[in-house]
């Protein structure tokens, strides 16, 4: 029976690892496959008969192979003019003692009418991670690739710790930690909202109401003298308009607080425009819909300056799929989290937010000038969740010079971004947003143009 230890500092050279020892420990932590959080992760392109393998960075037995440009195979000589054939394409991690490498490999199937795909076979020295089959029809003229980087079975991603996650995925799981914690605000609200219940109790006993009314077809609605608006029933609220149906809480400087009960679906449009004292709103659950102009205060030319009236802080629900347009245009809030539930936002939606320095968005699509003059807005995160980024969102922000995303280089390549999204096109003032912080590296903007950067 033997004992083996490591690693530790040399004394007179009584320490001595091998490449070995350091493969066996790093084989033990790291599984085969595809780091996923490097350069392309071996994207397959076909062009014709040309095979195209991305940048990537793959793991086999502790052993680690790295290829930082694209590689391309010119497979026209595989042709048979008569026969089909399959082809294999993969990695050969080779330790034995004459080659000691990692490369690309070849495995030619033979031609037949019904041509099978050949297999990379490991032996004692060998060790394969297959990336593709490709199928070549009799004289053809493009290549057809089955894609296996994902088949855990010939190939997979790297899983660490003991093959538990892939590296990206436990990246994304720590944000995801911290967004959970975010979500706890979910329950606040409701018990803020019971709390709020129980103090419209005690206020309807010994409160001085100073009106009420309806403000949807079952919503009630009781303010008090202390600046307190209770809102009470199920459903949307009314919408109003700024002119011939004006909404009974609009321009109503002794408003300072409005508590919008469970059960309330929607905010209704212009509901609470120019209610500059209101600082803090309160929102249900069951809140889904909030719409256009709800909460924007009367902006003059003094206010755009100093910013100095509306709500001061909010929490959107988890269950909100749309924020209507100007919706909180111009409030003084400090920072603001989009769930994952939002689908739908209009345009200018948190424009004018003058004092909000953070914003973490999980919302499908950042809309159309969605936060256009926010002078302040320095830390804006963006999830997996976000799909597009519609032009001029981040015109005039110019506090905001990093974006952090919480995915990959090339997942956040796939976002569909309009013309102008970052504010380099405006026709007036130069957006200072230069730099996306991702996963596996960022994104920098350089002489006119984005460019890859890669850890």
């Amino acid at each position: 029976m033997a004992f083996s230890y490591g690693f530790f500092n040399a004394k007179n050279l009584d320490r001595t690892y091998t490449a070995k020892n350091f493969c066996d420990y790093l084989g033990s932590i790291i599984c085969n496959g595809i780091q996923d959080n490097y350069g392309q992760c071996f994207k397959l392109t076909k062009d014709k008969l040309k095979l195209t393998i991305g940048s990537g960075k793959a793991w086999i037995d502790g052993h680690y192979f790295l290829s930082d440009t694209p590689y391309t195979y010119d497979l026209s000589s595989y042709v048979n003019e008569s026969l089909g054939r399959y082809l294999s394409v993969g990695i050969c991690c080779n330790t034995g003692e004459n080659y000691r490498k990692i490369e690309f490999e070849i495995l030619a199937g033979t031609p037949a009418t019904s041509p099978s795909i050949p297999r990379f076979k490991d032996t004692e020295t060998k060790t394969y991670l297959t990336l593709c089959a490709i199928r070549i029809d009799a004289g053809a003229t493009e290549i057809k690739v089955t894609d296996y980087r994902e088949n855990t079975t010939y190939c997979g991603y790297v899983r660490c710790i003991l093959g538990k996650c892939k590296v990206t995925d436990m990246m994304s799981q720590l944000a995801e930690i911290t967004e959970q914690m975010k979500n706890y605000n979910t329950t606040i609200t409701q018990l803020t909202n019971q709390v709020s219940e129980l103090t419209t109790k005690v206020d309807e006993i010994t409160g001085d109401v100073v009106s009420v009314g309806k403000c949807g077809n079952d919503i009630n609605y009781v303010l008090y003298s202390d600046g307190k608006l209770i809102l009470k029933g199920t459903g949307a609220m009314f919408d109003y308009d700024s002119s011939s149906n004006v909404s009974p809480f609009n321009d109503n400087q002794n408003i300072t607080s409005v508590v919008v009960s469970e059960g309330i679906t929607a905010v209704g449009e212009y509901a609470f425009q120019y209610c500059n004292n209101l600082k803090t709103a309160v929102f249900p659950t069951t809140l889904k819909t909030i719409k256009r102009n709800s909460f924007m205060p009367h902006i003059d030319e003094y206010m755009v300056h100093q910013n100095l009236f509306g709500l001061t802080e909010i929490t959107i629900p988890p269950k909100v799929t749309e924020i209507a347009k100007f919706a909180f245009s111009g409030t003084a809030i400090k920072s603001v989290t989009i769930p994952a539930s939002v689908s739908v936002v209009g345009e200018m939606a948190f424009s004018e937010c003058q004092k909000l320095e953070t914003v973490r968005y999980s919302g499908k699509i950042i809309s159309d000038r969605m936060f256009v003059r926010c002078i302040k807005l320095k830390n804006f995160t963006i999830t997996k969740s976000t799909t597009e980024i519609v032009g001029g969102c981040f015109n005039y922000c110019e506090s905001l010079t990093l974006i952090t995303y919480e995915g990959t280089i090339s997942e956040w390549n796939s976002i569909t971004k309009h013309t102008n999204w970052d504010g380099h096109s405006s026709s007036t003032v130069d957006s200072p947003l230069v730099r996306i912080n991702c996963l596996d590296g960022y994104m920098e903007y350089v002489n006119g143009e984005w460019r890859e950067v890669y850890d």
